[in-house]
């Protein structure tokens, strides 16, 4: 951000904030990197399918240590579980040739900017997700 300053020597009044994302404040690097390692696990499933639950084991594991990896977590749940849910049903109503592939982009997308939303020390909700767990 740069400030400009104004003809008389004196710089204007920093602008306000901007509105963005929901921040947790006084995180630790672990809970970052944590939240970051749930959102971009499930791209390891590409080579080895198991990999995809990952993020449900380490959300298991740290959901009573960290409010942030928590919520992390629990939305990365219930967005694998919807995944799961549309990829049966594309399948199932033989869309899936159009549909699959669409779903598949759409999934790394949102991984990566989940990922990048935890990394920032911000919150993040993937849209057309399901809130199973809440």
């Amino acid at each position: 951000m740069s400030i400009a300053v104004s003809s008389a020597g004196a710089a204007p009044a920093p602008a306000p904030a901007q509105a963005g994302r929901l921040r947790q404040r006084k995180l630790t690097e672990s809970d970052r990197n944590y939240a970051v390692a749930m959102h971009l696990t499930p791209l390891a499933g590409f080579v080895f399918w198991p990999l995809v639950f990952t993020p449900i084991v380490l959300w298991a594991i740290r959901k009573n240590d960290s409010e942030f990896d928590d919520d992390h977590g629990r939305e990365m749940t219930n967005a694998l579980i919807s995944f799961a849910l549309y990829h049966v049903a594309a399948v199932i109503t033989l869309i899936g040739v159009v549909a699959l592939p669409v779903l598949y982009v759409i999934a790394v997308v949102n991984l990566v900017r989940g990922a990048v939303a935890a990394g920032r020390g911000e919150y993040f909700r993937y849209p057309i997700t399901i809130r199973f767990i809440s």
